[in-house]
């Protein structure tokens, strides 16, 4: 019983690394997955993540249509079957601990009354230990049943891009409206992840979706304060404060030369899918005038494609 314990906090965890929705279909994924390490499922998402990626909302439902026939207009079903089946759970270990309590009282007694039973005392001690170990696994049943409560209520975030985990432009708002009421200055960088439209066309849009996931990854690790924004279909912005323009430059050039470097591979087939490049564009900003910083910095970025993909140009 510890196993099935352990599979379904593997099953949770594997959808925050992804950041994907604890849902009961995705919970039901996640579950085949950790449960059968070595299933045709279980490489499969092996492949898509292959290189660090994170499972995108749509390779899931792909790989569940192919490998689970998951319904999607079973998942209220679902999500009453997984209660239930955590309900049962803790009947379970309730009727076990009372059963264990009952019989150790039973052999304790039977003990006190039998000095030449030589092995009773081993068996009390072997009863508590099992019935401190139900108690812990009906702790865990509890925390099961309160994370699987929140599935059929979970939903995506508006303010972030379902395939990334970045800020939309609207979730942006707020931090261009405190820029705005503090009147500071910043730099505002602008990347774009080129021939996204390429990639998507030769391979998929699940393959570019991981890719735009890797990138985002490589701009987290470059910039862990701030938001990463996806601002168009391939174009992400980044905004920093108390940072130099020269400085700024340097962590851009990071960011993308670290992206670079990932050698992304095609699932299945492990193939390099080939280089895929970012540029960056760069201004200082002040205030309230984003708009404008925008349209400098996307000036700057389409500057630094026609002059023959130049790291940066700001």
């Amino acid at each position: 019983m510890p196993e099935a314990f352990r599979a379904a906090r593997d099953a949770l965890a594997f959808l925050e690394a992804h950041r994907l929705a604890p849902v009961a279909e995705n919970y039901t994924f996640a579950l085949a997955v950790v449960a059968d390490p070595g299933s045709d499922l279980a490489r499969a998402v092996a492949a898509e993540t292959d290189g660090g990626l994170r499972l995108t909302t749509h390779a899931l439902e792909t790989l569940s249509e192919r490998h689970l026939a998951i319904k999607r207009d079973t998942t209220a079903e679902r999500d009453s079957a997984v209660t239930a089946r955590a309900n049962q759970l803790g009947a379970l270990t309730t009727d076990a601990q009372t059963l264990t309590r009952s019989l150790s009282h039973d052999v304790s007694a039977m003990a006190s009354e039998a000095e030449n039973w030589p092995d009773a005392t081993l068996l009390v001690t072997r009863l508590a230990d099992a019935e401190r170990e139900l108690a812990e696994l009906r702790r865990d049943v509890a925390r099961l049943q309160s994370d699987l409560g929140s599935l059929g209520t979970a939903r995506h975030d508006p303010m972030r891009d379902a395939a990334t985990g970045a800020l939309t432009s609207e979730g942006a708002r707020p931090i261009f409206a405190q820029l705005a009421e503090q009147a500071r200055s910043y730099v505002l960088m602008i990347f774009s992840v080129a021939d996204l439209a390429g990639v998507n066309q030769r391979f998929g849009h699940a393959v570019g979706d991981n890719v735009l996931s890797a990138f985002v990854a490589n701009l987290r690790r470059v910039f862990p304060d701030e938001e990463i924004i996806r601002w168009t279909g391939n174009e992400f912005v980044v905004v920093v404060t108390d940072v130099a323009l020269t400085a700024a430059r340097d962590l851009a050039d990071e960011a993308i030369a670290a992206f670079e470097t990932r050698r992304l591979r095609l699932r299945g087939s492990g193939a390099w899918i080939g280089p895929v490049r970012a540029l960056a564009g760069l201004v200082v900003g002040q205030g309230d005038d984003q708009d404008a910083a925008l349209s400098q910095a996307r000036a700057d970025l389409y500057r630094a494609t026609v002059e023959g993909f130049a790291p940066v140009d700001g």
